[in-house]
């Protein structure tokens, strides 16, 4: 599918084709007095009694009882129920069952159930299936049982469904398919849309894969699938991205007898634009169109996204000019996609204009169009235009919400705009809107980067009386405005309050407090309170103390990092990252016997050494003096339990190369292979390249050529 060069923004104004109906001939009902007046006309001849008129069907009461549920009056109508059953009577049943289910709807179960108890034994099973469905659809699953034990019926399938589905929706599906068994004991044989279901459930629970063994089930038990059925599947099949399962389903589905719709389709081609495979995706819809399957809005919506997401807006304009073509008509998802897509892409001015002609194409724009817009307009720093965008919003009635507002109040305070952003949070009341957690996190924030902590703690004072409670994002926002003015005593009342209001300190907290004493340089602060904080049941990670490890290796204090990582015992498990920065660190330093205790510190933690640890030994090594001495401290790892693979020896031998020690790494080769070491094709590239740097280059091109020779080395590997 190619991409077209940009085109001017130019949507078409969408058209509803207006098919008039043709006028029906109505027949008008005879009245009683017609009917009447023809029979005194005819008596003269015939002499035959005159026949009573056509009796009214239900009486007087079940007449009322019908006109009063058809206008929704229902306790009017539950009124009218009592009074007939109330008079030894059985109301009718049919508008009884439509009473019931508008009373369900409403929430007022009691007096559904009253209404059941009124018809007595007049209670069809449709009755008792529409007090099943009212109580699943509320989610009261255990009263929907107790319909179903009481019911004087054997329950059918319409019975079964709606708990089904109400336990599948809650994810209940072992639940759903113990009482499938159920049904089959009961001699109550599945319908399509009962597999449909439970299939539908097993896909999310379980993946597609376990849902076609039920597929083959339901085969089996001579239940055919239908089009929702194989819909459900392919839509899983999609949402595990795997789409060329469900290409080979929907391929298949004419030799099952169904015909795709749309929505078999659309998951397809959603999966195959989301990979950018718009070839497929063309042939796919030509496919579609071929089948006599018409698109859909959800089909071009699907596509105009997927383009838009890729940041083809222009052709996704394109293919909205294409809907109407096919009976489409965009809609607010559509042109709020169009709108984001602009946005995203820089075009803000096309976003506002398209904006102010969505009403020119009968589409109202909503809040999220309006916000997306805003966005878009805060992105690019137009404040004035967000303003103003705002007050038209007010003006169109359809008043900014929290997330409009938050929306602009949060870039304000990116920008370092704070005094605006207090303006806008001043304004939300006056549209109805109140400030959420977040708003106020927004502002808190921008004070305390703008080192105004002290009004940032007046706006976290005002929080008790403004209804909203702060969260651990509030907490921590503060605590690093007090840290950073070095209000050491007020940011430890307030960890303690966090305790105190059930908020207690997190990972971010602890990181917090300890980067900014180190930033201050109070790194032994930093440690007493890494020391004290578990006491307050707050347990650091290995990213606090990475991050403490780090400030400490970056003042200079190797010896302190490294006595803080030997002293951790087993109260938090360190990773490899931070033993790593201290070996290098104490490496560099020349200081291999504390970096090789270390290194035993952290096998025995059941860590072990990986390339940047290999290469850091491998580095301090090579400027030990003299080979006696780099053996002994390579003897030291293989005593730890390492046996040193080609890796390390390789590393070793490029740092004595590097530090034009060859002679060395000659030696320390043979010391290799004599432990067994098995080098490879870069041992022998490092040990040549050494020597030509070194000025031997004879000696590298002898050893060279013997290595070729053999087939060890290849000639082309080697740098001339």
């Amino acid at each position: 599918m190619a991409i077209p060069t940009a085109s001017p923004l130019r949507l078409p104004v969408p058209h509803s084709p207006w098919v008039p109906f043709p006028k029906l001939k109505t027949r008008c009902r005879k009245s009683t007095a017609d009917y009447c007046h023809r029979y005194h006309v005819t008596a003269r001849w015939t002499r035959a009694p005159p026949p009573s008129p056509p009796a009214r069907r239900g009486g007087g009461a079940n007449r009322r009882l019908r006109g009063l549920v058809q206008r929704g009056e229902l306790d009017g109508a539950l009124h009218l129920v009592d009074s007939i059953s109330g008079g030894g009577k059985h109301p009718a049943v049919i508008p009884c069952n439509i009473l019931i289910k508008k009373l369900c709807a409403d929430g007022r179960f009691a007096d559904a159930e009253r209404v059941v108890e009124a018809l007595g034994p007049s209670a069809t099973i449709i009755t008792y299936n529409t007090m099943v469905n009212g109580y699943c659809r509320d989610g009261k699953i255990d009263a929907a049982r107790r319909i179903i034990d009481a019911m004087p019926f054997a329950p059918d399938t319409f019975t079964y469904n709606p708990l089904i589905r109400a336990l599948c929706v809650r994810r209940r599906v072992l639940d759903a398919l113990a009482l499938f068994d159920d049904m089959l004991l009961r001699g109550c044989s599945p319908s399509v849309v009962t597999y449909s279901i439970l299939l539908d459930a097993t896909c999310k629970e379980s993946g597609y894969k376990q849902a076609m063994v039920l597929l083959d089930e339901m085969r089996a038990k001579g239940c055919k699938p239908d089009i929702v059925t194989y819909n459900v599947l392919i839509n899983a099949m999609c949402s595990e991205g795997d789409f060329g399962e469900a290409l080979k389903v929907l391929n298949s589905l004419p030799s099952y007898g169904c015909k795709p719709d749309a929505v078999t389709y659309n998951p397809v081609l959603n999966s195959l634009c989301s990979s950018e495979r718009w070839e497929e995706a063309e042939k796919l819809l030509t496919k579609m169109f071929s089948n006599s399957c018409a698109p859909d809005e959800v089909t071009f919506n699907t596509i105009i996204a997927s383009l838009c997401q890729k940041g083809f807006v222009d052709r996704a304009i394109k293919i909205v000019g294409q809907m109407s073509e096919h009976g489409c008509t965009p809609d607010i998802i559509t042109y709020s996609t169009i709108i984001d897509g602009l946005c995203k892409g820089r075009r803000v001015d096309d976003a506002v204009k398209l904006l102010s002609d969505m009403q020119s194409y009968g589409c109202r724009p909503d809040i999220i169009t309006y916000t997306t817009v805003l966005n878009g307009l805060c992105s690019s720093e137009r404040w004035d235009d967000a303003e103003e965008l705002l007050a038209e919003m007010v003006h169109k009635n359809c008043p900014p919400d929290q997330v409009a507002f938050n929306t602009i109040i949060t870039s304000l305070c990116h920008k370092g705009l704070v005094n605006r952003a207090i303006n806008f949070f001043d304004q939300m009341s006056e549209h109805g809107s109140i400030p959420n957690i977040v708003t106020y996190n927004c502002i808190i924030d921008g004070l305390c980067n703008k080192m105004c902590v002290e009004d940032a703690m007046k706006l976290f004072d005002s929080l008790q009386f403004s209804g909203c409670k702060p969260d651990i994002v509030t907490y921590n926002t503060v605590l690093k405005g007090l840290c950073s003015v070095e209000r050491w005593e007020d940011a430890g009342r307030l960890m303690v309050e966090m305790i105190h209001n059930n908020c207690p300190p997190d990972e971010v907290t602890l990181n917090t407090i300890i980067t900014s004493l180190c930033q201050k340089g109070l790194h032994w602060q930093a440690i007493e309170f890494l020391k004290l904080i578990p006491e307050k049941g707050c347990i650091p990670n290995s990213t606090t103390f990475d991050i403490i490890v780090g400030e400490l290796l970056k003042a200079g204090q190797t010896q302190g990092a490294f006595d803080l990582v030997c002293g951790m015992g087993n109260s938090c498990p360190l990773d490899v990252i931070t033993y790593n920065r201290v070996i290098a660190s104490l490496s560099k330093s020349c200081k291999m016997d504390k970096a090789l205790d270390l290194l035993n510190v952290m096998i025995s933690k059941g860590l072990y050494p990986d390339t940047t640890t290999y290469q850091s030994l491998a580095f301090g090594l090579s400027r030990e003096d003299g080979m006696d001495r780099a053996i002994g401290m390579f003897r030291r790892v293989q005593d730890m339990g390492l046996s040193p693979d080609t890796m390390l020896y390789n590393a070793m031998l490029l740092s004595l190369c590097k530090n034009w020690r060859t002679d060395l790494a000659i030696d320390f080769f043979a010391y290799m292979v004599s432990n067994g070491g098995m080098p490879d094709e870069s041992t022998y590239i490092i040990l040549i390249e050494g020597l030509a740097y070194e000025g031997f280059s004879d000696e590298a091109k002898e050893l060279l050529e013997s290595l070729c020779s053999r087939g060890v080395v290849n000639k082309n590997l080697i740098e001339e």
